[in-house]
């Protein structure tokens, strides 16, 4: 078995839903006074997020949170440091808009210009990096800019993809702290803890380890709503593409009908449909997926030979269950096909991405994840 898969199998279970409620490990000391102030007088009405990679993840996640809970504050999301593509100058610049850019790492190179191009339009007033350290905490420290630093005591060296549990917690945990929002939820955080203890018993892990079957040797595409296509899928197909190192997307469900799905029409090769399904789904939605399920799922059908098509159902009672089970099935799932799949993997994030926080000779240099130099 591959070592990011040893790695995650003993974390696997309790240790990881335990990490939900580790929501208190970042520092809070390198946050600038008058703009804690500011933040906590209910002074900002926007909070605009950037982030690359698996520190994108928590910031979509708020997102489809906030609106759950109707939170009152718009939340945009980029992923470009040529932001203009994404959202308004203006926008930044308005002295009611807080701008949080999250890089674990430090060290990608996207997050740092960024940077400095709000260091550019705003002088970092508005603005907040959360951050492992890295060069990007350097920089932050030479400007005096706002810095929240992590300090995760058993985060994993290689894939932060296995703490975006805890990611969402210490999120949790600030904007409580910070007076965003009037509660840190750490009684639902807790119920939810108890739920998934009782829910992956053998049975759930068996279900999902005939899913990784299923899924064998196959590209996949992942299907949602609008509601969870925002909060979960991006780190569903991660997962998948990192630790199970299987070609996989995603697509909204109801636009993948009027677009992807001719695709499917006599794949030669293995593909496959799965579908992540809330029990609180319209009567229309409900529809299109057994309409998916009957096009695709029938065996008797000749061009469905290289097709699966799966189902994992959601009929938990509230956002948080719905949204860990689906989390952590998925990672089961995930684990078991990468440890059919057996990749051995190189350094194509690093060397794509330009962050040598992530090569092969970093780790080893540098085998701890807290306090992330910015020389390396």
């Amino acid at each position: 078995m591959q070592p990011r898969l040893h790695r995650l199998e003993a974390m696997l279970g309790e240790p990881l839903f335990d990490s939900i409620l580790w929501g208190h490990e970042y520092d809070l000391s390198r946050l600038n006074p008058d703009l804690r102030a500011r933040i906590e007088s209910g002074h900002f009405n926007r909070i605009v997020f950037y982030g690359m990679g698996c520190s994108s993840v928590v910031s979509d996640i708020v997102k489809g949170f906030f609106n759950v809970q109707k939170i009152p504050l718009h939340v945009d999301v980029i992923n470009d440091y040529d932001m203009e593509w994404f959202i308004d100058s203006a926008i930044v610049k308005d002295d009611r808009t807080l701008t949080i850019i999250v890089c674990y790492s430090g060290w990608s190179v996207e997050p740092c210009l960024f940077y400095d191009r709000m260091n550019e339009l705003t002088k970092n007033r508005n603005l907040i990096v959360l951050s492992g350290g890295g060069k990007i905490a350097d920089m932050c420290k030479a400007d005096g800019s706002s810095l929240i630093q992590y300090k995760m005591r058993h985060a994993d060296r290689e894939y932060p993809l296995y703490h975006v549990q805890q990611f969402f917690s210490i999120f949790l945990d600030l904007f409580h702290k910070l007076k965003i929002t009037k509660s840190s939820y750490e009684e639902e955080l807790r119920e939810s803890v108890a739920y998934l203890k009782k829910a992956f018993d053998a049975d759930t892990r068996n279900r999902a380890e005939a899913i990784a079957h299923k899924l064998q040797n196959s590209r996949i595409v992942f299907l949602a709503t609008a509601k969870w296509y925002v909060p979960l899928l991006k780190q569903v197909t991660m997962f998948f593409n990192e630790i199970a190192m299987v070609p996989s997307h995603r697509n909204l469900l109801h636009e993948f009908s009027h677009t992807e799905v001719a695709a499917y029409s006599n794949p030669k090769e293995k593909q496959s449909i799965v579908v992540l399904r809330d029990g609180d789904e319209d009567d229309y939605t409900r529809e299109k997926i057994a309409t998916l399920e009957k096009l695709f799922g029938d065996k008797s059908v000749p061009q469905n030979k290289n097709i699966e098509f799966v189902t994992i159902d959601m009929n938990q009672k509230s956002f948080f269950q719905k949204f860990y089970y689906a989390h952590f099935f998925t990672v089961y799932v995930a684990y078991y096909l990468g440890k059919l799949a057996d990749v051995e993997g190189r350094d194509l994030i690093s060397i794509a991405a330009k962050n040598p926080w992530w090569s092969a000779r970093s780790i080893e240099r540098f085998p701890k994840c807290i306090d992330i130099p910015g020389v390396l």
